[in-house]
């Protein structure tokens, strides 16, 4: 991955990683391990859990590792989860980076760009209610506990959210005939905003909240590592698999896309309330660097709407 001069030593430390199994959540946990943190990581398939458990092993020698059952788009899942994690020993800080992932109908087949609504186990529709909507239970869950311990929480965003022209408290409708990739960019602004919100919550504890996005972060550039991570061109970049020079132009890999996530758990610089993504040209790939986030992200009032509805349909509270 690169060394990343400002990072400490996260020994004795006890971090969380969501949807560390694969990709970014992958390298992300592989290098918190390396620094000398005991990593949990989150996953929905026991299998893949497995495999993560045994590279991350593999690679980072005397590595503490273990994985805890959780699947965001289920509440009763995500509650359950919570209650572990609340139950931990310490927990130092939570790394929300799991998530569905939408992407444009230009790149999928035609019987796929129009699919029928799709939902959670719960009846949200399935990108807010999983990223935004089981990120906001799992945080709501363990929030108490990171704050006893003086702890953060990382929120992943994403660089679609600027496309979004709906306040980051509007509820999507399951039966409303937009795009995959339109829908995860609003659960996305939804999760920013959740994340800016708590950094203003937390103000005055010794906890924090800081909110990052990876870039564009690409199969095609990643290292190839069994059962966690492939560097065979995804659906996106299929066309110019042979052109990877190319593709370092437009995004990274997700070995790099995970330095901002390290960063902001492990960052000398890093400041409650900050927002952190890659440093390159239109924030698409580079070293980790702070940014001024857009205003649809840090409205107070759309955020205070946002929570007041995610308690309501998750039964599950902001108490600090």
């Amino acid at each position: 991955m690169g060394a990343q001069p400002r990072w400490e030593r996260l020994d004795g430390q006890t971090v969380v990683v969501t949807g560390g199994t694969t990709g970014i959540g992958y390298f992300t946990a592989e290098e918190l391990a390396r620094l000398g943190a005991s990593v949990i990581i989150t996953a929905r398939s026991p299998g893949r859990g497995a495999a993560a458990e045994a590279s991350l092993r593999a690679r980072v020698p005397g590595a503490v590792v273990r994985t805890v059952a959780l699947d965001l788009a289920s509440l009763a899942s995500t509650h359950d989860a919570a209650a572990r994690l609340a139950r931990l020993p310490r927990l130092d800080a939570v790394v929300a980076n799991a998530g569905a992932v939408g992407l444009p109908d230009h790149v999928k087949p035609r019987t796929e760009r129009r699919p029928s609504p799709r939902t959670t186990a719960d009846g949200i529709e399935l990108f807010w209610g999983t990223n935004f909507l089981g990120t906001y239970a799992l945080l709501a869950g363990v929030l108490p506990r990171l704050v006893e311990t003086g702890g953060r929480v990382v929120t992943v965003g994403s660089l679609s959210y600027t496309a979004v022209r709906r306040p980051a408290d509007a509820v999507p409708d399951p039966a409303e005939p937009r795009s995959d990739l339109a829908k995860y960019a609003q659960s996305k602004l939804a999760v920013m905003c959740l994340g800016f919100e708590l950094a203003r919550r937390l103000g005055g504890t010794s906890a924090s909240s800081v909110v990052v996005h990876p870039g564009t972060a690409m199969d095609a550039l990643s290292p190839a590592l069994s059962g966690v991570s492939t560097n065979q061109p995804d659906v996106l970049t299929g066309a110019l698999a042979g052109l990877r020079p190319l593709l370092r132009l437009f995004g990274h890999g997700k070995d790099r896309a995970a330095c901002t996530l390290v960063t902001a758990v492990a960052g000398r610089e890093v400041a409650n309330g900050e927002y952190w993504g890659p440093s390159g040209a239109f924030q698409l790939r580079g070293r980790p660097g702070r940014h001024t986030p857009h205003a649809s992200a840090v409205d107070p009032g759309a955020a205070a709407r946002l929570v007041a509805r995610a308690e309501e349909l998750t039964g599950a509270r902001l108490s600090l």
